[in-house]
């Protein structure tokens, strides 16, 4: 009897599904594109599968790409709602692309949006298109792949894998938009018109709201990467290390087994910022062989600390020039010495702050050939 009671209580109390929505009565955008449109209109893009059903075997999936201009993304979004049979459905965006211009002038009224809307799906990647539009991507039919949410997605996933990306996603960069103090980047990616791909081409440099049109290169990509104590799954680099010459016995690639990174600060008359950065390497490549020989693992160490120290100093400048303090340096000096950051105004000040970089190398494997 008091089993019934209960189960009949706990029946009223069930009001059910009070926010269901149906995937047939909605229509799921998986890709999103901004740009600069005309009268200083914004242009979105956006990316709509739709599969139809078959009576006999799997349905078929048709992409839609539908783009319009207006004031606000909002206000894009209900015009291309008045261009589809179902709703207007975020939820599951994988991917925001913004074109390079309109990156330049500002992404977070565009993003406002979707961090107010709590069915927008946080978890999208960013990019920013180098040399191109946000349209043009959405709009490639890319060799073998049906969307090219899952192209995008599936590239940038992979970049971060390999330490040449953050892997953040919009709701890690929202802390990094609106706080003072810390900046950060975002991957760069650049139409390749003749093989029909994205190629990703580095890292954007973002100050405060803005992209500054600056880069890390994809090349030193990884690099920076570690500077910021951030490590994929794999982390390789191949430098040069001996010889004037760009022949392949100059350079050695190398993988990265374990890491540690460390930032100390100091305030005094200015701000200096030393960055502390342990590797233990792996050899992949080394065409100029002989590591068996004494001393030559040392002279290796050695030759690729001054390596990454040197190409380090440039993506420090590169940084310094762009004003955008990614590492946080401001966030640090505001927490623990704020009489120092009253007194100064951080934009101005970064610039001329000194950031050294230091690094101890240890070579722990070299490959079964010596």
């Amino acid at each position: 009897m008091r089993k019934g009671v209960l189960i009949l209580t706990a029946l009223i109390l069930l009001t059910g599904c009070w926010d269901e929505r149906q995937f047939k009565n909605i229509s799921l955008v998986l890709s999103m594109g901004f740009d600069t449109g005309e009268e200083q209109a914004i242009r979105q893009t956006v990316s709509i599968p739709t599969v139809t059903r078959s009576s006999e075997g799997p349905g078929q999936e048709f992409i839609n790409v539908l783009s319009t201009e207006a004031h606000t993304p909002r206000e894009a979004r209900d015009k291309i709602d008045m261009m589809i049979s179902d709703n207007f459905d975020p939820s599951k965006v994988r991917v925001v692309v913004f074109g390079e211009e309109l990156a330049k002038e500002g992404i977070f009224p565009v993003l406002d949006d979707m961090y107010r809307d709590p069915k927008s799906n946080l978890n999208a990647y960013m990019a920013v298109v180098e040399k191109g539009t946000a349209e043009e991507i959405t709009r490639l039919r890319a060799t073998g792949e049906t969307r090219i949410s899952e192209y995008l997605g599936g590239m940038l996933e992979t970049a971060a894998s390999s330490t040449h990306t953050t892997g953040e996603n919009l709701q890690l960069l929202c802390a990094e938009l609106i706080e003072p103090g810390i900046d950060f980047s975002v991957p760069l990616i650049e139409l390749d018109k003749q093989n029909g791909a994205i190629n990703f081409s580095g890292m954007g440099l973002f100050h405060e709201k803005t992209y500054t049109g600056e880069k890390i290169s994809a090349e030193k990509s990884t690099l920076y990467m570690l500077l910021q104590g951030k490590k994929g799954k794999i982390a390789r680099l191949t430098e040069k290390v001996s010889g004037e010459n760009d022949e392949i016995t100059s350079y050695a690639t190398v993988e990265v087994n374990k890491m540690k990174r460390k930032m100390k600060l100091t305030v005094d008359d200015g701000v200096t910022a030393d960055i502390h950065v342990n590797l233990e390497l792996k050899v992949v490549e080394y065409p100029s062989d002989h590591l068996y020989v004494k001393g030559k693992i040392k002279m290796l160490e050695e030759q690729l600390t001054d390596v990454f120290t040197k190409e380090s100093e440039k993506i420090l400048t590169t940084l310094q020039e762009a004003n955008s303090d990614v590492f946080g340096i401001g966030r640090r000096v505001k927490a623990y010495h704020p009489d120092y950051w009253n007194e100064v105004e951080w934009s101005e000040e970064y610039p001329e702050i000194a950031i050294v970089p230091h690094f101890d190398i240890k070579i722990i494997e070299h490959g079964i050939m010596n």
